[in-house]
């Protein structure tokens, strides 16, 4: 079997994997992913072409859960899944469909709005855009490295409301985690689902999250990925926001994506 060569990118965060057999991935090779996936937060695997059965066998080595979207496998959006194909893990992102993936146009961590998270997701590219249609993602622990001592002080211990009822429903999370291994803090607090600090008044809720939106999305915490047909990611859910960017038209984008739960 070919080494696993890991190549981290020259960002905040994400490193670009080569040299894996997607139908041959043993506990070595897992072992090897998983630190990679801890220390870089996204992985991408160029051109890996992965089957359907294949993305769900590989997201099943990253956590114990796989759903299209939520724990129960539901997607708030009724975005169409691959279940009648036997694999109702995968969520169907595609433009050519009635139902338009575009509304992840904006930083957002998925499913923060339910009490158990999603871990991760394993992402794979089947049509790319033809022009544009990149992905972004931002370090949530380098967001909080710029943040200064005293607003961590006050956010460590507070919390916030997440969600957007009646399309989703609420949840409520720390606004500092940590990294499950490192024990590094982490900004938890994402524009597209954080809508309230619990336990302030309004304006200043509305002042402190507009504030750490703004250190959370600057573009020297970020990396950028230009899709090419068959590329994947596999991005930690917890650690990290994300931002589709819808700069594509009317052009064919269609991807599957299986989300990761402990």
């Amino acid at each position: 079997m070919t080494a696993i060569k890991i190549t981290p990118l020259p960002a905040a965060l994400g490193a670009v994997v080569e040299g894996v057999d997607a139908d041959n991935i043993g506990p070595d090779e897992v072992a090897t992913l998983v630190d990679a996936w801890d220390k870089h937060l996204v992985l991408f695997f160029p051109k890996l072409h992965l089957t359907s059965a294949q993305q769900v066998s590989m997201a099943r080595h990253f956590g114990q859960r796989i759903a299209a979207t939520t724990d129960s496998g539901s997607d708030y959006r009724g975005a169409p899944t691959l279940a009648e194909q036997g694999f109702p893990e995968l969520l169907v992102l595609d433009t050519g469909l009635k139902h338009d993936p575009r509304t992840t146009s904006n930083w957002h961590t998925d499913v923060t709005f339910v009490d158990n998270p999603p871990k991760g997701s394993l992402f794979a590219m089947h049509i790319p855009a033809v022009s544009g249609g990149d992905t972004m993602w931002s370090s949530q622990i380098a967001a909080h490295r710029k943040i200064s001592a005293p607003i961590q002080g006050l956010i460590a211990e507070l919390t916030a409301t997440h969600g957007r009822p009646p399309l989703t429903g609420t949840a409520q999370h720390p606004m500092v985690t940590h990294h499950h291994k490192t024990g590094e803090p982490v900004l938890y607090a994402n524009r597209g689902w954080t809508t309230a600090v619990n336990g302030v008044a309004q304006i200043e809720s509305v002042h402190l999250l507009a504030m750490l939106f703004e250190r959370a999305e600057r573009p020297e915490l970020q990396v950028r990925w230009r899709w090419s047909a068959g590329d994947v990611a596999l991005w930690d859910n917890r650690y990290t926001m994300h931002y589709a960017i819808n700069d594509y038209a009317r052009e064919r984008r269609r991807a599957t994506r299986a989300t990761i739960y402990d």
